[in-house]
């Protein structure tokens, strides 16, 4: 299979599995924020975002590197899955002491300190659920993860939704979301070791079995990234409990939701692209770099007008969840951190690029500025601007991550042409928008259609006719300005038709 047809099918799975997570978890979202309120989603916000920063510490870095030595020599497919295990183990440990420490320092209430323990008892079976996912993506079995995602999910929803009815409120839906991850590594490792491997403890040509001291050394780099990475993200939430209140930060939670969950669409490209770049990476850097100015060139025409939509819709999205008051402010908040997205979606792709390159020590410095940055500007920010001051940082320390990694990719000669692929997508998404209102203003004048907004209050009618021309328009746009060019039709025609044996698609 060739790399296009590879990518595709892998980020199509990827997104079946992670995407019908997604939908199922707003569904219940619809009925657990009216019960919960600002307060109880304040405590449930917080909770995730202190369990997802130590869930990160626990992997240690070590999910992509695990995925590229695999792919370097699956015969090693055992200890080095085992040597990843015990690591992610012996800091889960480490991390839950931490943690009931830290809950009682903070002076957490009864309730916010019962659910956040038991919502990190997930720390240890999701490190071993995603030493799963990297051997099966090493191994190109991605349909396992999916199926595993999907059952997962279905169990999430039912049994939050149960016992939601059943009046058990917070600690229903924290204890359906452990039990889900439970699920989801149960259907996962038996598959796992019945269609990959070879389970071999020793390596038939003699070579040493890796080493946690070896793991653990080549994982420090992406160990620091991706904490300082997860904390920016995440200890926003958890600073606005501490110094405003549980219903600040459930009302940051709520509009952060959608950055939460568009922001798994480039992290499954770049999974997807990830074993693809590092087998072209084993080549020359020229032939990575080409699929890397290609990949981020098809990932941002998606991102930029999806990232437009969802900003004119943030209202009736906001509204779905919970149509109260109450969560008014959290459209804003939408509507300013969904522009991350851009931003996060082509450092995705840099970030391949710099681990093909191997480069993994440049992400500590990219990791660490921006949470610098985030934390500074959230303790100047939150007191005066509130859950708005917070959504300021998170906009700033995605910019920030995006202009290092371009400068880090720089020096190591693994920086593809930004041009067309970021320049390019943002002036024709911007052009499509502004031709589209000048068209309908003329054409449909009783409208009354804003630069700023779909024609929300008069219907579905206008909005989708809105959108069809928008869509229309930023096709001719992407060709006009030669961000898709026939190459690239030709290329994703390949999808659905038959390779060449001789072609090679970048």
């Amino acid at each position: 299979m060739s790399a296009t047809r590879s990518i595709a099918k892998n980020t199509l799975l990827l997104t079946v599995g992670l995407m019908t997570g997604r939908i199922l978890a707003l569904l219940l979202q619809r009925k657990m924020t009216p019960i919960l309120g600002p307060d109880g989603y304040g405590i449930l916000t917080a909770a995730i975002g202190l369990t997802a920063i130590l869930q990160v510490v626990t992997n240690f870095g070590l999910g992509t590197l695990l995925t590229r030595e695999i792919t370097k020599a699956r015969v090693m497919t055992l200890p080095l899955f085992w040597a990843a295990l015990r690591i992610r183990w012996l800091l889960g440990g480490v991390c839950y002491l931490f943690l009931l420490g830290f809950v009682s320092v903070a002076g957490y209430e009864a309730a916010a300190r019962t659910a956040t323990l038991v919502m990190a008892l997930a720390i240890f079976i999701e490190a071993t659920s995603m030493a799963c996912d990297a051997v099966l993506q090493a191994h190109d079995k991605v349909q396992i993860q999916t199926l595993g995602q999907v059952i997962s999910a279905c169990v999430f929803f039912g049994l939050g939704w149960i016992w939601l009815e059943q009046g058990h409120g917070l600690m229903g839906v924290v204890w359906a979301n452990v039990i889900s991850r439970v699920v989801r590594l149960g259907i996962m490792a038996p598959l796992m070791f019945l269609l990959t491997g070879p389970w071999n403890w020793r390596d038939p040509e003699g070579r040493p079995a890796p080493s946690m001291r070896w793991l653990m050394r080549l994982g420090v780099p992406l160990f620091l990234s991706t904490t300082f990475g997860i904390v920016y993200n995440q200890i926003d939430a958890v600073m606005l409990k501490s110094m405003v209140g549980n219903a600040s930060s459930g009302i940051y939670g709520l509009g952060h939701r959608a950055l939460d969950a568009m922001i798994i669409l480039p992290g499954l490209f770049g999974t997807a692209l990830f074993p693809a770049m590092a087998r072209y990476g084993q080549q020359t850097s020229e032939d990575a770099v080409r699929l890397g100015e290609r990949s981020l060139r098809f990932l941002l025409a998606g991102i930029f007008p999806l990232t437009l939509l969802v900003t004119f819709l943030a209202g009736p999205l906001i509204g779905l969840l919970d149509p109260a008051a109450k969560f008014a402010d959290s459209v804003l908040v939408f509507q300013i951190v969904i522009w991350a997205l851009p931003f996060q979606a082509a450092s995705t792709i840099f970030n391949r690029l710099l681990i093909t390159a191997e480069q993994e020590r440049k992400f500590i410095t990219i990791g660490l500025v921006p949470m610098v940055v985030n934390i500074v500007l959230n303790i100047i920010l939150i007191p005066r601007y509130d859950y708005f001051g917070a959504s300021a940082a998170t906009i700033v320390s995605y910019l920030i991550s995006f202009l290092m990694h371009v400068h880090f990719l720089r020096e190591s000669h693994f920086l593809p042409v930004l041009r067309r692929a970021v320049l390019g997508t943002a002036v024709a998404t911007t052009a499509a928008w502004l031709t589209t209102v000048l068209i309908v203003r003329a054409v449909w004048q009783g409208w009354s259609i804003s630069w700023w907004a779909l024609p929300l209050d008069l219907g579905w009618g206008p909005v989708l006719v809105t959108i069809g021309i928008t869509t229309g328009l930023y096709g001719l746009f992407l060709a006009a300005l030669r961000i898709i060019e026939l190459d690239d039709l030709r290329l994703l025609g390949q999808l659905v038709g038959r390779d060449s044996p001789q072609n090679k698609s970048h």
